[in-house]
């Protein structure tokens, strides 16, 4: 285990040497991170505070005059415009108003009657102004359609309750730590796959195809080193470098979080709740074999390769892989679909995913953690056979 640790220093040191993939790996994730997250909730709260502050346009063809006094009456919500020229469903395309009203003809008439009337909107759904308009027209509508019922029960002498038999009150079960819990189980476990290949990936690379193409694999052969100590030493770097890669970045988004909850106390305690000793314990122990099984991978398909062009086609595939299985387990259900337990990688997701929601099963979590690193010794073993052949190392 001397020779892996070893060749281990050795790839960390020609690492050391380039300051530029230094600052990529090691310093960039802590100053972007920050830089999205605090642009993205700059730009929300600059967007929001602009809508509810403008008036939403709407064109209304009200005839009956029913409607139209009740927009009048929030000239801070509702801005009312003449018809724009040429076609109203372009006009809506291209922002020149929000919304476009058209009140039934006899609209009074079925309000003295007692019946019901008609109002058409047209609006853009691909736009969240037009969203917004709607939402105020509900909103305004709501309690003026409870007048005008109200107002008729009187006329028949009936009880304002007759309108509502029933009231539902709603009380959530779930606090604030459940649901943020359950939102970081769903994306941690993809973001952690994600983060660790691509993060092993690139180094990898280098360490393996790149070896060949800088004409540096025959010295280190020709060392006393045993070629298995070779192969290991350079999984145990690509397998650091993953795993650095995937704390590094995770640890930056943590430290961003704040940007995007505004600091708000509950949402600060909320988060201290769930990333508690125990569960990024947890979520360690199960991500290093994981890491393992993704390091085994791309040494074995980089050692094979004849240059780095050729190690990055056959290595970058993996990510896709890697992006399906984490979009598939952020599916709805997919947590109650018992038999996925005992598929790897997936059980892994899933087992991360229960974890955070306060769903916690160790059952599940063993069987995870057990299979994880079964098909990383396995791979591991496999690997280290194939890439002791002189064919597989010196592919050219």
């Amino acid at each position: 285990m001397r020779g892996a640790l070893l060749i281990a220093k050795k790839e960390f040191l020609e690492l050391s040497k380039d300051r530029k993939t230094m600052f990529f790996a090691f310093v960039l994730p802590f100053l972007l991170y920050p830089a999205i997250f605090g642009m993205m909730a700059k730009m929300g709260k600059r967007d929001e505070a602009q809508n509810s502050n403008k008036a939403s346009r709407i064109y209304l063809v009200d005839p009956s005059d029913v409607l139209a006094p009740v927009l009048k009456a929030n000239p801070k919500r509702f801005e009312l415009v003449a018809k724009p020229e040429g076609d109203l469903k372009q006009a809506i395309r291209d922002q020149k108003l929000e919304l476009a009203l058209e009140v039934a003809p006899d609209a009074a008439t079925a309000l003295q009657k007692q019946a019901t009337f008609t109002v058409t909107a047209q609006m853009d759904e691909s736009e969240r102004t037009s969203e917004l308009a709607l939402k105020r027209l509900k909103e305004t509508l709501e309690p003026q359609e409870k007048t005008w019922v109200q107002g008729r029960l009187q006329a028949l002498g009936a009880s304002a309750q007759l309108a509502e038999p029933v009231k539902l009150e709603v009380k959530n079960a779930a606090d604030l730590t459940l649901e943020m819990g359950k939102v970081m189980g769903r994306m941690l476990p993809y973001l952690l796959m994600i983060m660790m290949y691509t993060g092993a990936m690139q180094h990898g690379i280098y360490a393996t195809a790149g070896e060949k193409e800088r004409h540096t694999l025959l010295s280190l052969m020709a060392t006393r080193l045993p070629r298995n100590q070779i192969i290991l030493g350079k999984l145990l770097y690509i397998f650091s470098m993953g795993v650095i890669a995937a704390l590094l970045n995770l640890l930056s988004m943590g430290l961003s979080i704040p940007f995007i909850g505004g600091g708000s106390t509950g949402s600060m305690q909320a988060m201290a709740a769930i990333a508690n000793p125990l569960t990024l314990g947890l979520t360690f122990m199960i991500m290093v074999p994981l890491g393992l099984f993704f390091a085994n991978f791309i040494l074995l398909m980089g050692i094979q390769a004849r240059n780095t062009i050729e190690a990055g086609t056959a290595i970058t595939p993996g990510i896709f892989l890697v992006v399906f299985l984490g979009v598939f387990t952020m599916m709805p259900g997919v947590d109650k679909m018992a038999f996925l337990s005992y598929v790897p990688v997936v059980n892994v997701c899933l087992a991360l995913r229960k974890l955070f929601s306060q769903q916690f099963s160790w059952a599940e979590y063993l069987v995870a953690f057990t299979m994880t690193v079964g098909l990383a010794a396995v791979m591991t073993l496999v690997s280290t056979r194939l890439l002791n052949r002189e064919k597989a190392l010196f592919n050219a």
